[in-house]
């Protein structure tokens, strides 16, 4: 499936540049899951992924929209480590180094229209930290 193959992609290159040390704030894996405990960086969908033209060939050009959030206590913590990822993303404009495991898309871009921004903040202290991502990609008609 198209959607979680894009998403899987996007979060192992990520978490491939962590395992080899290329990020200095980011020293645990990016998780696809929505949050469930202080610390960890999750990546999941975001509403108004949509197609964004299409050409007489059948191409379709996609836009896949991602929210990446963190949890902590620490407001330095989680604006370091999400900057940071903001950061490497738009390098991979440059790299076009994001590839489908089973071929049904090609990667053109990624924009991240914002920077990372406190949500929400419990009567703890917690705060949930958020950013959004936008991947473009290519595929054939048809390919979900």
């Amino acid at each position: 499936m198209l959607i979680n193959d894009l998403q899987e992609a996007l979060v192992n290159n990520i978490n491939h540049r962590i395992d080899i040390g290329f990020l200095t704030y980011n020293k645990d894996h990016i998780l696809i899951k929505y949050l469930d405990k202080d610390g960890v960086v999750g990546l999941v969908p975001s509403p108004g992924s949509h197609m964004v033209s299409m050409d007489m060939a059948g191409e379709e050009y996609w836009q896949y929209n991602y929210s990446i959030t963190m949890r902590t206590k620490s407001r330095a913590e989680a604006h370091n480590k999400l900057f940071e990822l903001s950061q490497y993303l738009q390098l991979l404009n440059q790299t076009k180094d994001l590839n489908s495991k089973n071929g049904s898309w090609t990667f053109d871009e990624i924009d991240v229209p914002n920077e990372p921004a406190e949500i929400q903040e419990d009567i703890q202290g917690t705060v949930t930290y958020s950013m959004d991502v936008a991947v473009f990609i290519y595929k054939q008609k048809g390919v979900f």
